[in-house]
């Protein structure tokens, strides 16, 4: 925890690293010379974070009189005078920008071209026009159409899809208007508001405040604020630390540890520099945990908030091919839906194995559990509309869902809800773009829920969430190009590898390296000096902790070649002093678990439960008297678990249409079909509910098929030889077997005509590999499923098998594709088992402790491995 004893005060930064006292006697001399009243300066500044430090240095050094203005090239405009975006302007905003780029693109390609290269080159083109923007801005708006006409030319004929994009770009760039235009105007003409100007660049030159500097001729003045601020431009740190870390979870616990280490020393208000915003937010989220305040200048996209993700939510649960996960990701999320029938809904759908929501809203059992009203809320967003009717009915349905509530409160719901343009009458705004663009467009295009879906998406990530600033942070997040001016006594950079902190950043820009420099963007060669003039100015703070990692991913990783550059840079004395001190850990063994749980015993007892007491009685202690158990995972794609559960269900159901008929095989054989594609669709498992994992069982099925009426033609027998004839699927039994109940689920009893009377023959169906089935029956003492289906029926003789049904690849010898393999001691088996429960049982009763005795496969597959810690017992 950071100490508590230092002040805190994110305005009390003091310029210590950066040399402001200098820029500012610089400037005195300028206006002496020049015989100017402060008053009449503006210095333009490259970022708006600087003002503040630039007044208060001017203002340590002046206490009275009026002082130069200090603004960047926006914030003076905004002063002179207010500014809107026309509907075709470059906002800059996400939402109107994709729709008057929409409708170019739609005008020139005529509706002719897919919606997914539609798509791209709209999301190519927006990219486009706002890296030209800052150029066109820097042109008086009566010269901009003809710099985008010149420039249009100038880059020539290209790629069909690349020109068009460069093109409409320039063309749109050229024919809007900037927050800026008012520089340009009389009200910021030269000798009115001002009488020179002072452009101080950045890292990287502003083309703005060049041509500004080019129309305001002698009376304005050009400097490099690096320079100006620098000194020795060789000077290192007062102390550096480094730390090489094995990983990126010990790079962001160190880096975490740095900060607080640095706080208690005093050194604050800090910078951490983003270089890999991941691991920022990694290290934020530790240090808020710890205490620490934070401002956070980079921020984050708005679709990474928590506020986007309840808004996908809705549109995802509302797509007609929704999965399980998605519907249920919406109904925890709402406050409008009972929290217990949402969880027995959940739970129902798991047990069912029920993945896609269209299956689930027609299931016999999940359908009266969903709440009353989301199943129309969700078929309500199935409906083509115009964007300003979809942002209607968005709200409406967050509303109906009791999240709108939750955004409205939360400051990045906020953000979204201005966005997307949500509140009650914000969507007229978009409605008066597409107006304005409907030349160009399709004026109130209806959307499908598909497209206004990545419409909602596009604008979420086009967008930043910045949280509040803290006026009292210790620590402030900022990117390393904005370290330049800020006097921070301490910076904390991790992130510091060969891969993250880059020398070459590459050229990000949609334009190619020759388009760049035709059209005056910055080139790889200008990227790279800014870049290294960044990192050379936060090596001049008085202490900076240098952090990276040695691997990602399982591949190694160097430093940034800036830090191997470093004098006296060694490797392997990184990490030396650091503030994660390692901690001796003491070795402790862990006992055999012995629980003890007579109090526990459970009202009934299935086979399954049954198995677990033999095969460890502490599974048994975990899963059945605890009642701790794995939730079942919702597939997107179906799986062996649920090919078993349709054939279960396939069979049931052809046999209890069936009876005691014989239609004949090819009639079996369609119906058999038949109940296959029912079943399939009413589990979600066809291929145009999403489910194309089951075609492999869909191939497979044939096989299935004709192995069984092959097995059941001979089952059955003839007129003249009748074999066993079916009587009940699925039926649930119970019997007390004193003192206790025992219970369980059949997948089949036929019933067998003997000189004695009807002999039952308990069948389960099998779908695993015949070597499998077959050891099952191999010791009649150890199979426990068919003994305990046995002691569940009344009858004093009875068989019991399993039913292999396979492909046929697995069978051996003279077995079909589908066997019966009995079990031929089963009334021994099950005289075995009756006794062997109740003693067992009675144990457990008695309060005798139930070790962890599993062995091989039992604990391989064991869902309570890691109760009873069995991988770190003690060796005997």
């Amino acid at each position: 925890m950071p100490s508590s004893d230092h002040p805190t005060g994110y305005g009390s930064i003091t310029p210590a690293g950066a040399d402001w006292p200098a820029c500012i006697r610089h400037l005195d001399d300028r206006l002496a010379r020049q015989e100017l009243a402060p008053g009449r300066l503006v210095v333009l500044l490259p970022y708006l974070q600087l003002v503040e430090p630039a007044r208060r240095a001017w203002a340590t050094a002046h206490p009275s009189g009026f002082g130069p203005r200090f603004e960047t090239t926006r914030s003076w405009a905004s002063g002179l005078a207010p500014w809107w975006p026309a509907p075709t302007d470059v906002s800059g905003d996400m939402a109107r920008d994709s729709l008057v780029a929409e409708a170019m693109v739609v005008r020139m390609v005529k509706g002719s071209a897919d919606p997914a290269l539609r798509a791209v080159l709209v999301s190519r083109l927006v990219d486009a026009v706002r890296s030209v923007a800052p150029l066109a801005a820097a042109r008086p708006p009566a010269q901009r159409a003809a710099w985008a006409g010149e420039q249009r030319e100038a880059l020539g004929q290209g790629p069909h899809w690349e020109s068009l994009v460069a093109s409409l770009a320039l063309a749109w760039a050229g024919n809007a208007s900037y927050p800026t235009d008012v520089l340009w105007g009389d009200t910021a003409a030269p000798g009115v508001v001002a009488d020179r100007i002072w452009l101080l660049q950045g890292f990287q030159h502003d083309p703005l405040g060049l041509a500004l500097g080019t129309h305001w001729g002698e009376r304005a003045e050009v400097s490099d604020l690096f320079s100006l601020l620098a000194g020795d431009a060789t000077a290192a740190p007062r102390a550096l630390t480094l730390q090489s870390c094995a990983d990126a979870e010990e790079e962001a616990q160190r880096t975490a540890a740095s900060v607080i280490a640095r706080i208690n020393e005093g050194g604050f208000p800090l910078a951490l520099v983003a270089n890999d915003r991941r691991l920022t937010r990694r290290v934020s989220a530790m240090l808020s945990g710890a205490g620490v305040s934070l401002c956070d200048e980079t921020g984050w996209k708005l679709s990474t908030t928590h506020a986007a993700a309840q808004i996908m939510a809705v549109l995802r649960a509302a797509d007609a091919r929704a999965r399980m996960d998605d519907v249920l990701d919406l109904l925890k999320q709402g406050s409008a839906w009972p929290p217990a029938q949402v969880e027995a809904l959940e739970l129902a759908a798991r047990e069912a194995g029920i993945s896609a929501w269209k299956a689930a809203a027609q299931h016999a059992v999940l359908a009266p559990l969903i709440p009353e009203g989301f199943a129309a809320l969700l078929e309500s967003l199935q409906v083509a509309r115009p964007l300003e009717r979809w942002l209607d009915a968005l709200r409406a349905a967050l509303q109906s869902g009791g999240l709108w509530e939750r955004l409205a409160a939360d400051a990045a719901g906020q953000g979204a809800i201005r966005a997307l343009r949500l509140d009650e009458g914000a969507s007229e705004e978009l409605l008066q773009v597409g107006l304005a663009v409907a030349e160009t467009g399709r004026p109130g295009a209806r959307l499908g829920l598909s497209a206004f879906s990545a419409w909602v998406r596009d604008v979420l990530e086009g967008a930043s969430f910045k949280p509040a600033a803290d006026p009292q942070a210790q620590v402030v997040i900022l990117p390393l190009s904005q370290l330049l001016g800020r006097g921070f006594s301490t910076v904390v950079m991790p992130g510091c590898d060969e891969l993250t902190l880059d020398p070459d950043p590459g050229q990000q820009s949609p334009w190619t390296a020759s388009q760049c420099e035709q059209l005056g963007l910055p080139g790889r060669t200008a990227l790279m000096e800014g870049q290294a003039q960044a990192w050379q100015a936060a090596l001049r703070a008085p202490q900076v902790d240098i952090l990276w990692r040695r691997q990602e991913g399982g591949e190694p990783l160097s430093p940034s070649p800036w830090v191997m550059a470093l004098p006296g840079f060694d490797d392997r004395q990184a990490g030396a002093n650091t503030f994660c001190a390692p901690r001796p850990l003491c070795t402790v063994v862990v006992a055999h678990p012995l629980p003890v749980a007579p109090d526990l015993m459970p009202s009934a007892l299935s086979a399954s439960a049954y198995q677990d007491l033999r095969d460890c009685p502490y599974r048994f202690f975990a899963l059945r008297q605890l009642r701790l158990s794995e939730a079942d995972e919702l597939e997107a794609e179906p799986d062996q678990r649920d090919l078993g559960n349709w054939l279960h269900a396939v069979l049931r159901r052809f046999h209890e249409e069936r009876g005691d008929g014989r239609p004949g095989r090819d009639i079996d054989a369609r119906r058999l079909d038949q109940i296959g594609e029912e079943i399939a669709t009413e589990m979600g498992l066809q291929v145009d509910e999403g489910g194309a994992g089951f075609l492999p069982y869909q191939a497979v099925w044939p096989a299935l098929r004709e192995g069984y009426l092959d097995w059941l033609a001979g089952h059955e027998g003839s007129d003249e030889r009748p074999g066993p004839m079916f009587a009940r699927a699925e039926a649930e039994l119970s019997v007390t077997l004193p003192p206790w109940r025992l219970y369980g689920k059949l997948d089949r009893i036929d019933q067998q005509s003997s000189p004695e009377g009807p002999l039952p023959l308990v069948i389960d169906y099998k779908t695993e590999s015949r070597d499998k089935t077959n050891k099952r029956v191999k010791d009649p003492f150890e199979d426990t499923q068919l003994a305990f289906y046995a002691a569940l029926l009344p009858d004093e003789n009875l068989r019991a098998a399993y039913l292999s049904i396979t492909d046929g690849r697995s069978a051996s010898g003279r077995e079909g594709a589908t066997h019966l393999v009995e079990q031929p001691l089963v009334l021994q088996a099950r005289e075995q088992l009756r006794e062997g429960i109740v003693q067992d049982l009675g144990r457990v009763a008695a309060g005798h402790a139930l070790p962890a005795l599993g062995e091989g496969l039992v604990c391989e597959y064991c869902a309570a491995r890691g109760l009873c810690r069995k991988d770190f017992w003690s060796t005997p």
